[in-house]
């Protein structure tokens, strides 16, 4: 039976240890990234649903109501996010937001371009259940 020499766990440890280590940062980051793209896709959906909704009213504003809220949402820091930019297009029938960042990854300073977008539709309540209501009484259907 051999014996084991003297220092081959700590050779061995050393020559794993960069490479484990290697492996649990690189995890890391990836849930960060992650988490910032959730984030700010969420951001997105809320900014454009504030937006569709402005745009209902009368003398509604959609593009200022979502550049609002579409600022307020991204001016929470996120862990390694520069150069956060908040883009929003509002039409007529639809507003979406796009938010672009850097984001920094785990090795030799490269950056990551995270790009997220969100969309609504602008829906009318009131035409739409004007409609529905005119529907009705064309088909003869009633409400029993």
């Amino acid at each position: 039976m051999k014996k084991l020499k003297k220092g081959s766990f700590t050779l061995e440890a050393a020559l794993l240890m960069p490479l484990l280590l290697t492996v649990i940062m690189s995890m890391l980051y990836l849930d960060f990234f992650v988490h910032n793209r959730a984030w700010l896709t969420a951001a997105a959906c809320e900014a454009s649903l504030s937006g569709s909704m402005e745009a209902v009213r009368q003398d509604g504003q959609a593009q200022a109501a979502a550049e609002i809220r579409g600022e307020e949402l991204g001016n929470v820091g996120f862990f390694g996010a520069e150069n956060l930019r908040c883009h929003v297009n509002a039409g007529k029938k639809k507003v979406s937001v796009t938010y672009e960042a850097d984001t920094i990854a785990c090795f030799g300073g490269f950056k990551w371009t995270l790009k997220t977008e969100g969309s609504s539709k602008v829906i009318r309540p009131v035409k739409w259940i004007r409609r529905l209501k005119a529907a009705k009484e064309v088909i003869g259907i009633t409400g029993d």
